[in-house]
């Protein structure tokens, strides 16, 4: 079917008139529909074309591991995370830390904080760097991505592999490898 003269000069046709993406969207759409994604594949697509904003969400709940790669489970992983979510929600406004003001960007960090023990009963005066960056992380996200639960999830993932050895974050909220 690679072969196939039709198909070819469609997609020469398509690259010359400045619509490359029609192929790249079927061929991603081809790996999401997958019973199991093929997560190196996956990854390769987006780091050789543009991903489609429709795309997005989906992709990087399962690059980032927030969603595994057998869609089968990805029902039963959904509700699980939302209950996860609702019951740090609750329990963060049962102790008064957040209300129905409180930014998501800064719920997002009081979750953040209760799910690593570092929850403080009094409000510090000033950030840790670390609580900067997620709370950076988590306003983007939030701008980004319409559903709230999966926001935070892409922030725990999203800051988790920023703080690993391999990464360290400097000033302006730029990211580089300690070989820069």
């Amino acid at each position: 079917m690679v072969d196939d003269p039709q198909r070819n000069f469609r997609s020469h046709y398509y690259e010359k008139v400045g619509f490359r993406g029609v192929e790249e969207k079927k061929s991603l759409e081809i790996l999401l529909k997958e019973e199991t994604i093929a997560l190196n594949k996956l990854k390769t697509f987006v780091l050789r074309f543009p991903l489609p904003a429709l795309f997005r969400p989906l992709v990087w709940k399962v690059l980032l591991g927030v969603l595994p790669v057998h869609k089968d489970a990805h029902e039963f992983v959904i509700r699980q995370k939302e209950e996860q979510y609702q019951d740090m929600k609750h329990a963060l406004t049962v102790m008064r830390y957040i209300d129905n003001h409180t930014p998501l960007p800064t719920s997002f960090l009081k979750m953040h904080q209760m799910e690593e023990g570092r929850l403080l009963l009094e409000e510090a005066e000033e950030l840790l760097p670390t609580d900067q960056t997620y709370i950076t992380i988590a306003t983007r996200i939030t701008e980004m991505m319409e559903d709230e639960v999966f926001s935070f999830f892409l922030c725990e993932e999203f800051h988790r592999r920023l703080q690993e050895p391999k990464f360290k974050v400097i000033s302006h909220g730029r990211v580089h490898s300690p070989d820069d």
